[in-house]
């Protein structure tokens, strides 16, 4: 037991640095990113950030809802709640933030009230790494104000991913099968008559 509580002691400074490490890096790019902004009546809001090959991730949203609170903790502009942004993104049918041109940015502006919008792509590096390309830019001219990029490990999981996965490990068991006999059954037992499979099934 004993030596069990000096493992635990000794490797957790180990993580709590990793942790530390990776809000730096979050809070860096936000500063990066407001450098020589200033309007505390300025409303911010973070697009999706997404990979350039649109794959289906969580990523995206995972780094964008960090950096969202790293300027909620700033305390100098409005920020413009992560519900709302992808309501707008849903109703304009915009998918991957990287794609997004200057009359879109203006029409997400105009639907959210914002004044900024941070926008970015993702790029999957060795090492579970990921490079995050951001950039602010003025919703009224839908010019780039700012542009910084780093490098974050990535010490959550896919969801997405993973869900995708549990389907198609059902997709290939026996419980689908056994599902389409219950069906066939069914059909029988209320036809009256024995239907052959490959008519009952698509």
């Amino acid at each position: 037991m004993k030596i069990f509580l000096a493992l635990l002691l000794l490797l957790t400074p180990a993580f709590a640095g990793t942790r530390n490490k990776s809000k730096g890096a979050y809070k860096s790019l936000v500063g990066e990113l407001l450098k020589n902004c200033e309007g505390k009546d300025k409303k911010i809001a973070v697009a999706n950030f997404s990979y350039p090959d649109e794959r289906a991730s969580g990523d995206g949203n995972v780094i964008s809802g960090r950096i969202t609170t790293e300027l909620v903790r700033l305390k100098k502009f409005k920020v413009t709640e992560r519900k709302q942004i992808e309501k707008v993104f849903e109703e304009l049918k915009l998918q991957g933030s990287g794609a997004i041109d200057a009359d879109s940015v203006k029409s997400i502006g105009k639907m959210l009230g914002a004044d900024w919008l941070i926008l970015g792509t993702l790029a999957e590096l060795e090492g579970k790494r990921i490079e995050i390309n951001s950039r602010l830019v003025g919703v009224e001219s839908g010019e780039i104000i700012n542009a910084f990029s780093i490098t974050v490990k990535k010490d959550w999981r896919d969801k997405i991913k993973k869900k995708t996965a549990e389907e198609n490990e059902l997709k290939d068991s026996d419980k689908l099968e056994s599902y389409d006999k219950a069906i066939l059954k069914y059909i029988d037992e209320k036809t009256g008559k024995k239907t052959p499979a490959e008519e009952a099934l698509p």
